[in-house]
Parts: C-alpha cells; sequence; structure tokens
C-alpha cells in the first residue's frame, strides 16, 4: 500500500513538472499547460534567480530540470547548459567559427534556438553549421558543418526535432533550402531546393499531423506557403499570395495555418534616393556594388540587398539602376497580413486555400498566439489585437499601458494569462479573454528579443546579458 501511494505521488508531481524543448515550447504555439505559474513580474517581483549569460538572442529551452542557450562574447560562439532550479552554470561548449556571417545589428550571431531530443541538444550556429551535444554533459555528437549563407540580416530560423530527425529551413537571397538531418548520426536523409527571395527569410518550419497520421512541415518563404512531407521532402502542396518574406513563424492549429507579415509587403520597397544618397558616389544615377563598401552594418546589408537584385532581377552586371531597383522590390503578387489558410490540400492550393486575411496593423516578427479560441496578436507600439480565429474579425484593439515599445519576443500562454514582453525589457500580464485586462507589469531596463519560456510552473526570460527565473516561492 506504501508503495502504491508512492508511485501515485511521484506520478502527481510529475504531472505538474513540464518541459519546453524547442522554439515556442511543446507544440511550437507558445502555450504551456503548467499551472500555478506567477502573474506578476518583474525586478523584485516573483524572482527566484537572476544570472549573467553570454550575449545572444536565442531563446531558452528548458528539459530534465535544465535549461539550455546559445550565445557569443567576441569572437566565441557558446552552448550553454544550466540548472533550472538555480540557474548554475553546468556546461558550456565552445563552437569555432568557421567563417563570418555579419549580422543585422539586432539579430545577432545566435538567434536560432536549440532543439532538443534523443538526449541531444541540437544546435544551429549560423557560422558553423549544425551540431548534437550530448544533453547530460555537452559532449559533441556530431557535426555538419554549413554555410556560408549571404543572409540580408543575419539567420533567425531554429532546428526542429520530430521523430528522429532534425529539420533545418534556410531562406537568403543566395540559397534557400529545407533539410531533414538525422538526429543520431547527422547524416542529410533529404534537402528540397526553394524559391529564392529579394530579402529572404527569417522564420522557423512548423510541424502538422494530418488526419491520416502524415506528418507535414510547413514552411513560408519567398512567395508561397509550402507544406512537405517530413519523411521524404515530398512537396505536397503550396499556396502563393500569403507570404512575401516572412519572419514570424507560422502557427499551426488542428484545422488551419495561421501567418502573419505585413500586408503588401515586398511591393514598393524604399525609395530609390535612399540607397543612391548613401551609396551613389560618383552620383551617374547608378549603384556599382563596388561603390557599397565597408563593414558597417547598413553598407553590408544594401551590398546584400543590391546583389539580390542585380541577381535574381537584373542584369548580372554588378551594378543596378533605378528600374532594376524597383521591380525587385516587385512581387509577383501582394501577400501579407494575418492570414488563416487550410491545412489539407494537394499541388497548387492557391486559388482556395485563404479562408480569411486581416490587412490592417499586423506585425512583422511576431507570430500570432491562439489560446482559449482567441486569436492574438502584439505589434510594436505595445499594440494588442484580439480576433475570432474562424472569421478574422477584430475582438478588441487596445495598448498595453506603459510597454508601448518594439516587440521581438512572441507572446506566450498559461493558465489563464497572457505574458508580452516589450524589447526594452517591460513585462505585461493579461488576462487571456476576447476583452482582455491587464493584471500585472514590470520592467526588466534590459533589452529582450529572445521569446520566454514557461516549464516546471516558471517563467524563465532571457535579455541581452541575463537569464532571469520567475516562481512562487516554496511555502
Amino acid at each position: 500500500m506504501r508503495a502504491t501511494c508512492l508511485v501515485l505521488v511521484l506520478c502527481s508531481n510529475l504531472a505538474f513538472a513540464s518541459d519546453w524543448p524547442r522554439y515556442r515550447g511543446v507544440n511550437g504555439d507558445g502555450v504551456s499547460s503548467d499551472k500555478d505559474v506567477p502573474s506578476d513580474i518583474g525586478p523584485g517581483k516573483s524572482v527566484l534567480w537572476k544570472i549573467a549569460t553570454p550575449k545572444g538572442n536565442s531563446s531558452p529551452v528548458i528539459g530534465d530540470g535544465r535549461i539550455y542557450l546559445t550565445g557569443w562574447e567576441g569572437d566565441s560562439r557558446f552552448v550553454l547548459c544550466y540548472d533550472a532550479k538555480s540557474g548554475k552554470e553546468l556546461w558550456r561548449r565552445s563552437v569555432p567559427r568557421s567563417f563570418t556571417e555579419a549580422p543585422h545589428p539586432i539579430n545577432g550571431f545566435t538567434t536560432p534556438t536549440v532543439s532538443l531530443g534523443a538526449g541531444r541538444v541540437l544546435a544551429f550556429i549560423p557560422e558553423f553549421g549544425l551540431t548534437a551535444l550530448r544533453a547530460e554533459d555537452g559532449k559533441e555528437l556530431w557535426t555538419t558543418k554549413l554555410g556560408p549563407f549571404g543572409a540580408v540580416q543575419g539567420l533567425a530560423g531554429s532546428p526542429i526535432f520530430h521523430d528522429g530527425r532534425v529539420y533545418l529551413l534556410i531562406d537568403t537571397p543566395e540559397q534557400a533550402w529545407l533539410g531533414a538531418y538525422d538526429a543520431n548520426t547527422g547524416k542529410l536523409d533529404w534537402k528540397v531546393e526553394r524559391q529564392i527571395g529579394l530579402l529572404g527569410g527569417y522564420s522557423t518550419p512548423a510541424l502538422y499531423t494530418t488526419a491520416q497520421g502524415r506528418t507535414l512541415v510547413i514552411a513560408p518563404g519567398a512567395q508561397e506557403l509550402t507544406a512537405y512531407d517530413a519523411k521524404t521532402g515530398e512537396r505536397v502542396w503550396w499556396a502563393r499570395g500569403v507570404v512575401m518574406h516572412p519572419a514570424a513563424p507560422p502557427l499551426v492549429t488542428k484545422n488551419a495555418v495561421y501567418t502573419v507579415e505585413p500586408y503588401g509587403e515586398g511591393g514598393g520597397g524604399p525609395p530609390w534616393k535612399e540607397p543612391t544618397g548613401k551609396f551613389d558616389k560618383n552620383k551617374d544615377g547608378v549603384i556599382e556594388l563596388s561603390e557599397v563598401a565597408g563593414d558597417a552594418p547598413e553598407a553590408y546589408i544594401w551590398r546584400r540587398i543590391l546583389a539580390s537584385i542585380d541577381r535574381n532581377t537584373g542584369n548580372k552586371d554588378n551594378r543596378v539602376t533605378e528600374e532594376e531597383f524597383v521591380k525587385g522590390f516587385m512581387p509577383p503578387q501582394t501577400a501579407g497580413g494575418l492570414v488563416r489558410v487550410k491545412l489539407e490540400g494537394k499541388g497548387d492550393v492557391s486559388s482556395g486555400a485563404v479562408e480569411w486575411r486581416h490587412t490592417k496593423g499586423v506585425p512583422y516578427v511576431t507570430a500570432p498566439l491562439l489560446f482559449r479560441d482567441v486569436l492574438w496578436l502584439v505589434r510594436n507600439g505595445g499594440i494588442v489585437s484580439t480576433l475570432d480565429p474562424a472569421t478574422g474579425k477584430v475582438l478588441k484593439e487596445s495598448r498595453l499601458k506603459d510597454a508601448i515599445g518594439e516587440y521581438y519576443a512572441q507572446p506566450v500562454a498559461a493558465e489563464d494569462r497572457i505574458y508580452f514582453v516589450s524589447k526594452d525589457g517591460k513585462v505585461t500580464v493579461t488576462t487571456a479573454k476576447a476583452e482582455w485586462e491587464i493584471l500585472s507589469s514590470g520592467d526588466l531596463a534590459e533589452d529582450v528579443i529572445a521569446t520566454p519560456a514557461i516549464a516546471d510552473s516558471k517563467v524563465y526570460i532571457r535579455t541581452d546579458k541575463s537569464l532571469w527565473c520567475f516562481g512562487k516561492a516554496a511555502a
């Protein structure tokens, strides 16, 4: 009888424990099933511990009581492991750079988040490649060298582990592909080439299993949203006119996928006078690629954009005219908005896949969140919108008081609450109702790009210099 009681107690405890094994949690949707999660977050509020970390924008993931991050200091790149209860560093693995992949000033060198599976930490370090480390001690199990990639603003897409494979999506102006690697050996199982876009994409793919048991990899990219067979890489269906060069990950639900990108994104572009004013040194109205020199981030980004225009829509003569510039930013069809797309289909489903499209005031980086039959969006300025997921009807739109900055961290949900974190470190917790109300707010006074993680009734927030753990103190 005593043994039976002990088993029941252990099972009860395990039911409340949880992992957050990849970017945006178990299902990649930002939702946690945890209970007893703190609702008041900030310095001096629910803080269990805080530690200093290397720089980096990758989000924390949690498995078996451990937290995993990537980071960088100077020329060094790291994968790091911490104890989730205390914040103590357990190990760090230094990853050598193979080349320099210049980042966007905000994006950084180590933005992709690791994925956990089969006792491995699967990390994508853009300047090194894809590597598998033993979760217990950080021992390198295999490495696949990749790159350089030629990204305009660095790389942000995270690897995803599923059923013995790790999936990696690369979308840049120089190369676009989706690959599936054996998580045990690092061997490439399959790789499919994708359409190259002017600016590339920065999204992380999502997974969906059909009623027939077939798992699909849902990947937004240049000009289309595509579903691939997870076992073979077969291009199962695709829908054009949905996305152009997405940054936000898709949100997959039981019967639809939601994508978000500012409406008309990819059309128009910046005025021609912007690059000519900076780089047309001889004032002849044409930009020679050799004129866009220097290592400054602005010069690097413009050099990539102009080279992409010359290569994809220009004359491939290492120069860009105004006509080529305007043409390069004109998409073959209008795309973007918050879009609900059917998940089933075969082949080209462009004409009937879109169920509705919301075009007003949608974000570029932050993805939609579906929780308790309400669709949530947050965009720069701290503007939160709730929508009916079936129709796209806006239910409420209002600002988060005192948190009106930029937003890069994805919103997350637990119990009856939604958690938002702005770039300047403002944390706002709201009710999870369509007519939402603010429950609490706090100011970490540190920059935040990474998405919060929720595990074992704790909220973990990674800033530009720290890792915070928030939870209710033990009685």
